[in-house]
């Protein structure tokens, strides 16, 4: 009988949350909580299989007694029990210590075939539990998967969906899956298993019962910390104007949409060595993600914020490379700025592998004891991360997109939390290295220049892998948000989808493309490759254009990057004015067909 353990999580609402503004912290009580959105494609995919295959189908959460509702939840949708891991100890955990939790109270059950995660929290964008679980219970993990093909005796068979790879592949059971959230539509549960699901016994389990050690789990057991929660700072210094108000506003709209166009950046691309705050002995490294030798660009993005962080420790800067034919991928690290290269060699594989590469970097950062490991946050540097963090016993920072370094050398990196509501500052501060996935698209690559370095090559042997690639092939998925130089983003203020003609034909007459804001592409308004922000694309564009945009930080993440920033919005207060060059305070639907007749 097939056994299928779902993990799902309950989170707050995001577009209930507010910050408070005596104590700039987001305000949760009366905050109603949900099913985290992308797990309710993990319980479909386990009730599907149930329904092909047979078996049964087992969720669980960890957190408050309110979970419960959540597991309600998952059993109207067709799961067969739920257990709610519960217990005051526990709360305040990192994705360390829950995904340690989790394997524990997995283990406590008896046991699975098959664990299924969905791809992400929105409270949290991690990526993270699910492939750590994974370590800890000593199984594969194959993540970001868009089908489960078949489930056979002793394996099972998936499609993962990379940003440049699709494979297919086996993998032998017990094995845990993230689920995407294209891989399904999840069902809407009829009245009788709503009812059923209201009077369904919930078992919980504590600490104790699941036999968790307790300097492993909540808080005292997670290896990374929150120092401070802030609200998204003011980026940029407005210049406002108000439709009615102020004269001639739509001629200076005209006069500053050119400018934007013409003007040069301003911006040196000459590295400006910052002062060092304090002197690390421990270097600081560099992942460099590649396909098959051809590096990923997100690799050399990070590699220009790792040289400013190594520079803050006065300590070098080394990329990781590993693989097997990737002289390619050494050659351009000098170039993006390493003082020295870690090449792993990995005998006979070349294209990622979670195993193989998991074993290769845990042996050099035991090795070599680094201060700090910095990964592209795409996809498979991300799952490798995760299991990286638990095999060499230390924490890991996601989706950052900004870091600092105080004076006893600890790196603070800052993130974007709850859809962008707030902004986490994160540290590490007992365990070493600290490890950090970093947000694509946020930092700017150094100039590339012709140097060389050292080059430290380690021979990785005894390798094993537990994947069989059975098809593999490239994709290619161009990013025309990524690579305008003129993005006009629409917001809730759009009103309707069909007005949504209006701002496609300001990019028009600006040569440039829409983007949208994640509640649009999340009701389908828009294709979801035009997200902009953190869940979505981060762009640089010379000028963008928000239209009815109100300014979540998730959103802000996105155009940080942008040389300058044009908001028209009929409320004042909205927050993408204090993120604009410049903003118009009027209806969109009267200043944008008057910009179209001046243009």
């Amino acid at each position: 009988m097939l056994r299928i353990i779902v993990s799902i999580k309950q989170v707050p609402d995001a577009d209930d949350l507010r910050v408070d503004p005596i104590t700039n912290t987001l305000v949760r009580e009366g905050v109603p909580a949900v099913v985290n959105p992308p797990d309710l494609h993990a319980i479909e995919e386990g009730v599907r299989l149930k329904e092909r295959y047979g078996g049964k189908v087992t969720v669980i959460t960890m957190g408050p007694p309110q979970g419960e509702s959540a597991l309600r939840d998952a059993l109207a949708m067709g799961a067969d029990e739920a257990y709610l891991i519960t217990d005051r100890s526990m709360a305040g955990a990192d994705t360390w210590a829950t995904s340690y939790t989790i394997s524990r109270a997995v283990q406590k059950l008896g046991g699975a075939d098959l664990y299924l995660f969905g791809r992400r929290a929105v409270d949290g964008e991690t990526e993270q539990v699910g492939p750590q679980t994974a370590k800890w219970l000593g199984i594969p993990v194959v993540g970001y998967v868009s089908e489960v093909r078949e489930v056979k005796e002793r394996s099972v068979v998936v499609v993962k969906s990379t940003e440049s790879l699709e494979e297919v592949l086996e993998v032998p059971l017990p094995a845990v899956l993230t689920i995407l959230e294209t891989a399904n539509k999840p069902r809407q549960p009829d009245i009788n298993s709503l009812i059923r699901a209201r009077t369904a016994k919930i078992p919980k389990l504590t600490r104790e019962d699941i036999g968790a050690e307790p300097n492993k789990v909540g808080l005292a057991g997670s290896p990374t910390k929150v120092i401070k929660v802030q609200p998204p700072p003011k980026t940029r210094n407005p210049e406002i104007k108000y439709v009615g108000k102020d004269q001639d506003v739509i001629d200076w709209l005209v006069q500053k949409i050119r400018e934007s166009l013409t003007e040069d950046s301003g911006q040196s691309l000459k590295y400006e060595r910052p002062k060092p705050k304090a002197k690390t002995e421990r270097e600081v490294w560099v992942y460099v993600d590649h396909v098959d030798g051809e590096p990923n660009p997100a690799s050399w993005e990070i590699m220009g914020e790792g040289r400013r962080i190594a520079d803050l420790m006065s300590t070098s800067l080394s990329a990781v490379v590993i693989g097997d034919r990737v002289d390619k991928v050494v050659g351009e690290a000098f170039q993006y700025g390493a003082d020295k290269v870690y090449h792993a060699r990995t005998k006979g594989y070349n294209l990622y592998d979670n195993d193989v590469f998991t074993q290769a970097l845990s042996r050099l950062v035991k090795k070599y004891s680094p201060e700090a490991v910095l990964f592209p946050g795409s996809r498979n540097p991300r799952e490798l991360a995760s299991t990286t963090a638990i095999a060499v016993d230390t924490g890991l920072i996601a989706d950052c997109t900004n870091f600092d370094v105080d004076e006893k050398g600890i790196l603070h990196s800052t993130r974007p939390d709850f859809g962008g509501k707030e902004m986490s500052t994160i540290i590490c501060p007992n365990h070493r290295p600290v490890m950090v996935t970093v947000r694509p698209g946020v930092f700017r690559p150094l100039p590339r220049t012709e140097r060389k370095g050292e080059v430290i090559r380690e021979e990785v042997e005894d390798l094993f892998t537990r994947f069989k690639v059975l098809e593999t092939r490239k994709v290619e998925r161009r990013n025309v948000l990524a690579e305008a130089d003129v993005v006009v983003g629409v917001g809730r203020g759009i009103r309707d989808p069909e007005n949504i003609k209006l701002a496609e034909e300001l990019a028009e007459k600006l040569g440039g493309v829409v983007g949208v804001t994640k509640p649009l592409a999340d009701s389908g308004w828009y294709p979801k490759d035009r997200q902009v922000g953190q869940t979505g694309v981060t762009i640089r564009p010379k000028l963008y254009i928000a239209l009815g945009i109100s300014g979540a930080v998730q959103h802000l993440v996105g155009i940080a990057g942008a040389r300058k920033v044009i908001a028209i919005n009929l409320d004042p207060e909205a927050q993408i004015f204090q993120n604009s060059d410049y903003g118009v305070v009027g209806d969109l639907f009267q200043v944008v067909p008057e910009l179209l007749r001046r243009l």
